[in-house]
């Protein structure tokens, strides 16, 4: 069952979004629910899914040189999470794995991408709160490091 679009404004990247696009990109979505320690997606593989993080908390991982995976930043809900999957190559840049139970509105990239390409103000839209999002995580862990 599709998510009532209204709920999608809840998340920064679709808030600028009209009633038809956001009825749209609801199409797209299904509702998952993720145990305690479940990853989400894994640095390195495709990237087949963008994640709109509804409850709980992630965390980011990245691999730092000869080391395994080191936590770079944690996530929580309303957040959007898998952005490699609206930038080719496609691949994740990052590993995610729950620090909670979670549930997610996954949407499948291939179809969002489509959308985006026949509706180039949505695309742009997503594109632009996407790009302001992820440099504001940036920020913030500058701040806090």
């Amino acid at each position: 069952m599709p998510t009532d679009p209204s709920y999608l404004r809840k998340f920064s990247c679709f808030q600028d979004l009209s009633e038809d696009q956001s009825e749209a990109v609801a199409q797209l979505t299904t509702a998952i629910c993720f145990p305690l320690g479940h990853l989400l997606f894994e640095e390195g593989k495709p990237a087949e899914h963008l994640y709109l993080l509804a409850k709980g908390d992630v965390e980011v991982l990245y691999k730092i040189g000869d080391e395994g995976p080191v936590r770079v930043d944690i996530v929580s809900g309303e957040e959007v999470v898998g952005c490699a999957a609206l930038v080719p190559p496609y691949v994740n840049t990052a590993t995610v794995r729950s620090l909670s139970e979670i549930e997610v509105l996954a949407l499948d990239a291939n179809d969002l991408r489509k959308l985006m390409k026949e509706d180039c103000s949505l695309g742009f839209s997503i594109q632009q709160q996407i790009m302001r999002m992820l440099l504001d995580r940036i920020t913030n862990f500058r701040l806090e490091g």
